[in-house]
């Protein structure tokens, strides 16, 4: 069955309804919210009063929803006026539709949705609603209810706390097992779930939601990443800086920050009476470097690289693992240059972005992030204009395919946002690089240009790999657990069969002290213990492949013997002698 991505969020949008007209069949007293169509499917937002509504219940739901399909219902619009919505949702007791329906101009014709049974005419469900809908029910394709979850109405913690059910929907059954199977891979590739397996970060209820704590294990896979990351920039001409933790609030105030970030953590100086702040951003600390000292164009661009945390008081229900947290690391680096400079500074940037991850095994799509209408940025419309052009001619100079989000610009400039693609076919926006024209002119920087004139520097963000945590969270999911070599943090665990080997696993142990990985991070040497316990060989196997260690060598007496060690990776098993293993560990973790 051909269908259209439009036809398919009708497809979405209608069941939304079925399954609402379901539910109020089953639950007579319910109080609906709001049923949209999703990426994927659709849910509708409810109050069932005192009913407790669970995973369990989505088979009954489900069954209603289909019997309604089979009837050959229909969706029929008709447009009503706001006093006759008002009238209709008082009289059937929905206080969401009634707050909806309050919040519409007096003289606007509001359109609702009937759920009709086209045989007895019976109107299932009625449904304040825009649309689009298919007309027919028979022409829903593949579906299925997923789930259920807790939603704040509006979003607003402070209100309702609603049940959410989630449904999935596709334009055929292919479509829709493909997903599901998606889904059950990413279940066992779970950041939260590896990271607790492997070692790498925890949380703890008395530091704090949305603050992770690394360990040792997780710490070395954070340096090793920005290692890579930093390693591009500091190549570029990048030099190294640092900041505080905090700032005065004037400072953000200046940037722009304070007004545009209403999670801004503030806090009263007890010995000075200062109004301080924990830095949401580092951007704005960067331009007083930059104004600390009187700049020529001789000395442009101006370089600075930082890796450094930032904090921002994320809603409680938005944080999950590492994909969304409070104290986030970024991989800073901002860029004061001229106009004739831009391109280049750019291009460096991009091929930075394409090989980084092309190393990480991730592909890339490019999303030229634009401005909307809204009033969320700084700077006028003429600066917006001119940075949105130079944006796109970039893209395609440096021949990038690339699409436009308009509404996804940063509240100073526009940017090119890197999209990489996982290895279960989800897009993350990751990497940024970003054109400001609005930031250096409200903090008055400047450099004196070659006709001695002053002159208004321009400034470039960039992020290679965006949030540290967040990144981390995705390659997590992306390799499964299954790092590569060079980041890993154990490389290699050394597995005894018993003590009577004891001199040739020292042996072995000074040819694994003597490797060095040069790519793609440099003077990175070899992480590697050895298991010398008494359990069994097989437990010691065991307990390598949980760990999901890259690397397992097994030394006995025969290896011993023969001058060799037995080696296990995820490709099979070999026998390496003593001699080859440290170019043979090289070549394995070549990318």
């Amino acid at each position: 069955m051909d269908v259209s991505s439009n036809q398919t969020e009708k497809m979405r949008h209608t069941l939304s309804h079925v399954m609402a007209a379901a539910v109020r069949e089953l639950y007579p007293t319910t109080i609906f919210g709001i049923g949209p169509a999703i990426e994927n499917g659709f849910y509708y937002d409810i109050d069932f009063g005192g009913a407790k509504v669970s995973d369990a219940d989505l088979a009954k739901i489900e069954k209603k929803m289909r019997g309604i399909i089979t009837r050959g219902c229909e969706m029929r619009a008709r447009g009503v006026s706001r006093d006759e919505a008002l009238a209709w949702a008082k009289a059937n007791d929905q206080k969401y539709k009634e707050e909806l329906i309050m919040e519409l101009p007096e003289g606007e014709l509001i359109t609702f949705y009937d759920l009709v049974d086209p045989k007895s005419g019976e109107v299932l469900f009625a449904d304040l609603c825009k649309g689009p809908h298919v007309e027919n029910l028979q022409e829903i394709g593949a579906w299925k209810l997923e789930r259920i979850a807790g939603a704040y109405w509006r979003g607003d913690e402070k209100r309702e706390m609603l049940t959410r059910l989630y449904g999935l929907a596709f334009a055929t059954q292919e479509e829709l097992d493909a997903y599901i199977a998606q889904q059950e891979e990413a279940k066992k590739r779970d950041h939260r779930k590896l990271g607790k397996e492997l070692d790498l970060f925890c949380f703890s209820e008395l530091v704090g939601s949305g603050l992770p704590l690394f360990t040792p294990r997780g710490t070395i896979l954070r340096d090793m990443l920005n290692e890579l990351a930093q390693g591009y920039r500091v190549r570029c001409g990048y030099r190294k800086v640092c900041i505080p933790h905090i700032a005065n609030v004037e400072l953000y105030k200046t940037s722009g920050h304070y007004q545009k970030f209403p999670e801004l953590l503030q806090f009263i100086s007890q010995e000075s009476g200062d109004n301080l702040a924990v830095k949401p951003v580092s951007c704005p600390h960067h331009t007083q470097i930059f104004a600390s000292a009187p700049r020529s164009y001789k000395e442009l661009p101006v370089k600075y690289l930082e890796t450094t945390m930032v904090y921002r008081d994320e809603r409680k229900g938005e944080l999950g693992g590492l994909s969304r947290v409070r104290a986030i690391t970024q991989d800073d680096s901002h860029v004061f240059c001229t106009e004739d400079q831009v391109e280049q500074v750019f291009g460096e940037l991009i091929e930075s972005a394409k090989d980084l991850y092309k190393k990480v095994g991730m592909k890339l799509t490019l999303r030229l992030s634009f401005r909307d209408d809204k009033d969320a940025y700084i700077g006028d419309p003429e600066m917006w204009e001119k940075a949105q052009t130079a944006i796109e001619r970039m893209a395609k100079k440096f021949e990038m395919e690339y699409f436009v989000g308009v509404g996804e610009a940063a509240m100073y400039g526009p940017k090119m946002d890197f999209m990489a693609v996982d290895a279960l076919g989800r897009e993350w926006q990751l990497a940024t690089v970003q054109l400001d024209y609005a930031m250096p002119a409200r903090f008055g920087l400047e450099y004196t240009d070659a006709d001695g004139a002053k002159k208004t520097p321009i400034m470039i963000h960039c992020a290679l790999l965006g949030a540290i945590e967040r990144f981390m969270s995705i390659f997590i999911e992306h390799t499964a657990g299954w790092l590569p070599l060079w980041c890993v943090p154990e490389m290699v665990r050394v597995l005894t069969v018993n003590d009577k080997a004891e001199a040739y696993v020292q042996e072995v142990e000074q040819v694994l002290q003597g490797v060095v990985l040069d790519e793609p991070v440099k003077n990175n040497a070899l992480r590697f213990e050895i298991d010398r316990g008494d359990d069994s060989l097989g437990k010691k196997i065991k307990r390598a492949t949980e760990m999901k260690i890259p690397v397992v060598l097994i030394v006995g007496e025969k290896d011993a013997a023969d001058k060799v060690v037995s080696v296990r990776t995820r490709d099979g098993e070999e026998k390496v002698k003593l001699d080859e293993l440290g170019a043979w560990l090289k070549d394995f973790g070549a990318v």
